[in-house]
Parts: structure tokens; sequence; C-alpha cells
């Protein structure tokens, strides 16, 4: 169903025109479940798994969720997903992709709380022709045919986007489901405003503050925004004194160097997004200053109440011109004297390539090593190998 007499919006202050739908008795019961079940997330501290579920059902929605992106360039900060393969959140945050991503894109300059779809119900036309390269291999990958969207709300530096990509199975969204996702719009809005409230400022929670600073080895929580909740004594400390790393005045943690300070924000965006899922999949960013480097060790935080989700961070100090202990690496990590030399050079942040090149061998041979102690020790990924081997040299 062609729906041409609704224009594309101009710019961010443009209102888009949708006249009221007349709900049936099915798409009124379906509607007023859509909003309880939103609103119940809240209530019952679940995230927004069950409101995923109940609109992926209604509208047959392949995936999407509610996404915080950063402002210049386009990043993604945090968010809550559904319905991604397992491993794609991962390398979509780490990648480019969402600086170009048409779709965010168009959701961003649309006045908040309307929604609006790509293809608009014109089945004449397909995706792929308003797609990137970049975009258009893991759309045919997935078989998504349409994708709709909302801006939630526009905050200082940040956009906080609603998006839900279709399946070619069901064809493009049509003219009356975006209308009945317009009737959800300002409740999609007032619950995810409420949610985000809980996590604003800075956390006050002297009992938090109190069992980080019991443990001696520096320590910072995030909150589910990616924000600083608490850094420990230790970690200040750590801070103050290397000046590679510290926390800016948007209470989130940076490098003195801004590539850092990217895979920084990655890799806690990566765990956030882990933490909804309930996966414990560590990442690990290092620092460098002279000779120093400092581990980021950052693990996914799981609470009983999902809103309490977050990030925990180990901080691990040490020299890189000193010699790792080979020796303990053989023994902890069941491998060769090669092998443990390997590890020892991903203990300090080295990639593959950057293994091959230091000990001239091929970049084959290197991750060749690298599967071999993923094998011998039950780990799936490099991510998990090096979070262990840090914290078995510190």
């Amino acid at each position: 169903m062609t729906n041409a007499s609704i224009p594309y919006p101009s710019d961010s202050n443009t209102e888009l025109a949708f006249p009221f739908p007349a709900l049936g008795g099915e798409d009124l019961q379906a509607y007023n479940t859509l909003v309880r079940t939103l609103y119940r997330c809240l209530h019952d501290n679940t995230g927004f798994q069950p409101f995923f579920d109940a609109f992926k059902h209604h509208f047959k929605a392949l995936q999407g969720g509610i996404l915080g992106l950063a402002s210049h360039p386009q990043r993604m900060v945090y968010g809550w997903t559904f319905g991604y393969p397992e491993g794609f959140e991962e390398w979509y945050i780490n990648s480019d992709l969402p600086e170009r991503d048409e779709a965010l894109t168009h959701y961003v300059k649309l006045p908040p709380r309307q929604f609006d779809s790509l293809l608009r119900g014109d089945t004449s036309r397909s995706i792929l022709d308003i797609l990137s390269p970049e975009s258009r291999a893991w759309v045919e990958e997935a078989g998504m045919v349409d994708s709709a969207g909302m801006l939630v709300t526009r905050e200082t530096g940040t956009n906080v986007v609603f998006i839900a990509n279709r399946h070619k199975e069901f064809g493009p969204y049509t003219s009356d489901e975006l209308l009945q996702m317009n009737l959800l719009a300002p409740h999609i809005e007032n619950a995810v405003a409420l949610h985000l409230k809980l996590y604003e400022t800075r956390s006050d929670n002297e009992n938090l503050a109190t069992a980080l600073n019991h443990v001696k080895k520096p320590l910072i929580v995030f909150n589910a925004l990616g924000n600083v909740a608490q850094a420990n004594d230790a970690a200040q400390a750590l801070m103050e004194n290397s000046k590679s790393l510290s926390i800016n005045d948007s209470e989130r943690l940076q490098s003195s160097d801004s590539q850092i300070t990217r895979k920084l924000q990655d890799a806690i965006t990566t765990c956030i997004v882990l933490s909804h899922k309930g996966i414990l999949s560590p990442q690990t960013v290092f620092t460098c200053r002279g000779q120093e480097r400092i581990a980021v060790c950052l693990t996914p935080l799981i609470a009983d109440s999902a809103e309490n989700n977050g990030v925990l961070a180990e901080l691990f100090s040490f020299d890189s011109s000193l010699e790792p202990d080979h020796d303990r690496l053989q023994t902890l990590f069941h491998c060769t004297p090669t092998e443990a030399a390997v590890a020892a050079l991903l203990a300090q942040g080295l990639s593959a390539s950057d293994v091959a090149e230091r000990k001239q061998i091929s970049i084959h041979t290197a991750r060749q090593h690298i599967k071999s102690l993923l094998a011998k020790n039950g780990y799936r990924k490099q991510t998990e190998l090096v979070s262990m081997l840090v914290r078995a040299l510190a």
C-alpha cells in the first residue's frame, strides 16, 4: 500500500500529519496490551524485553530496540535490543556503520514522538535502493524488507531512537501500522523518560561506594547509560597518577588519546547491551603513556532488577618494558613456551597482527597460536582470553 500523501520531513521542525486511525476490536485490544506491557516493564523492573516481545508479535518486527546515539559522530552509547543474532551488536557498535546508517539518520531528523518508515508502504520500491553498500550487505543477510522508527527524545549530545526492522516475509510496514505505532509513540516516550531518570545523575549510593572502597584494587562501576556510577579510591588514585585516564564532566571515562576514548566507549556500550541479554562476555581496552600501560577489563553486570544492570571495570597498571612471567602463563593456561610468549604479548594489548610482527611469524601462525590458547582453556573469544591473561599477570 503506497502512502504518498505523507511527505518526508524536510527538517527536524517539520510536523507530519497523520490521521487518527480507527481501531477495530482486535487492534484496539492489541494496542491496550502493548501499552499495559510497556508500563508494566517499569513496574516489574524487567527492562524493555516484555514490550519488545509484544511489539515484535503485533507488528511482525524482526529486530530493533531503543538506542542512545551520540552526535558528531553518530555512535551508539547504550541500548536495549531484540532479535539480532549473537555477536551482531558487538560488531555493529565497534564498526563505523552507525555513522552511515540511513535508518538511524532518518529517524534522528524526525520530530519527537513521530513514527515513520523507510518505504512508507510503497511495495514498488526496495529498501536496497536507498541503502549504502555497507548497510546493504547485512540487510540482505538478515532478509530485511523495511524499517520503522521514531525519535523518542533529543537530549544534549544524545538522541534516543526506537527502531523496528521487518523481515521480507511480511512486506513493508503499511500506513495503518504506522498510524497504530503513532498511538504508542507518546507512551514509549513516557516510559523511556521514566527509565532514563534512574540513570541521569551520578550515583550517591553510599553502600556502593563503601563496598568498592573495601576492595583495594581499582574498580569503576558504570550504569546502564554508560556513565560512571562510582569509582573507588584506588581507581581515583590510579587515574590521578597516570594522567592517561580520567572521568569527564559528563561522567564518562575517557583517555588522553581520542582513539582510545572511542574504543573505551564502544567496549562499555557492548557490555551494556550484553548485560541486558544476560551475557557475561568481557572486553579489554589498553591505554598507553610512555612505558606505562593500563588495562581496563570490562565485565557486564547483571542485576536482579534490569534497571540496575551496568558494567564493572577493573583497572590494571603495568610497565610494558618488564617481561611477563612466562612460566606462570604456561602453568595457568596449559600452553607451550611459544604459546606463552604469544599470550604475554596479548596481555600487553597487542593484536594478532602485532604479535606476528613482533615475533616475525606469519599472521596465520599467530592466529593458530591464539586458536590453540582458546581451545586449551575453553574460551570462545579472544576478548575473553585477553581479560583472563591480564588478571593472571596483574
